[in-house]
C-alpha cells in the first residue's frame, strides 16, 4: 500500500514538473503588445489595444498564453457606450517555431469584464478560435498578425442579452526572452 501512495506521488510530481515546463527544451517566454479591431454582433465594431505573455510547454510547438484586451466606448445605440475588457487564457499550437515564417492555431477561454454607461450589463465567460502568422526578422523580435473569432454573450441589455461574438484582427510585435 505504501509503495501504491509512493508511485502515484512521484507520477503527480513528474506530471506536475513536465507541465510546468521541466520537459521543454525552450523555456522561452514572450512577452508582446498588439492593436486590436473588436467587430461586434450588437455593438459597433472598435479598435483597441491589448499585452499578452506565452510560455512553452512541452516543447517550443505548444505555447501557454496569457491576454487582456481594453475596448472603449463601442456603440450600443440611444448613447449609451460599452467598455469591454476581455481576459484570456488558452494556448497556442505553432507549426514552424524557429522559422523566419511561423504559421499558428489559438483557442482557449475569456473572461469579459463589461460595463455600459446606462444599461445594467452583466460580466461574463465566453471562447475563442483562431489562427495567426508571425515572421520573425529578428532572434528576439518577431512582428505577427491573427484572426480570432471570439464567442461571447453578455447578460443583461435593453432588449436582453448582448452579442458581442465577431472577428477580431490583432497586429502586434511579440519579443522572446
Amino acid at each position: 500500500m505504501n509503495v501504491m501512495n509512493n508511485m502515484k506521488k512521484g507520477l503527480l510530481l513528474g506530471a506536475a514538473w513536465l507541465f510546468f515546463g521541466g520537459g521543454s527544451p525552450a523555456m522561452a517566454i514572450d512577452l508582446y503588445g498588439f492593436a486590436s479591431y473588436w467587430d461586434k454582433g450588437d455593438a459597433d465594431g472598435k479598435m483597441g489595444i491589448g499585452f499578452g505573455v506565452s510560455q512553452s510547454v512541452f516543447s517550443e510547438h505548444l505555447r501557454l498564453d496569457g491576454r487582456i484586451h481594453f475596448v472603449e466606448k463601442s456603440d450600443l445605440g440611444g448613447g449609451d457606450d460599452l467598455t469591454m475588457v476581455p481576459i484570456d487564457l488558452g494556448a497556442q499550437l505553432h507549426l514552424s517555431p524557429g522559422a523566419p515564417f511561423n504559421p499558428y492555431a489559438l483557442g482557449g477561454i475569456s473572461f469579459i469584464y463589461a460595463d455600459a454607461d446606462r444599461t445594467d450589463i452583466d460580466s461574463s465567460f465566453g471562447a475563442y478560435l483562431g489562427g495567426g502568422l508571425e515572421w520573425a526578422p529578428f532572434s528576439m523580435l518577431s512582428v505577427f498578425g491573427e484572426l480570432v473569432y471570439r464567442c461571447h454573450e453578455l447578460d443583461g441589455g435593453r432588449h436582453g442579452d448582448l452579442d458581442v461574438s465577431g472577428v477580431t484582427g490583432n497586429v502586434g510585435l511579440r519579443i522572446g526572452f
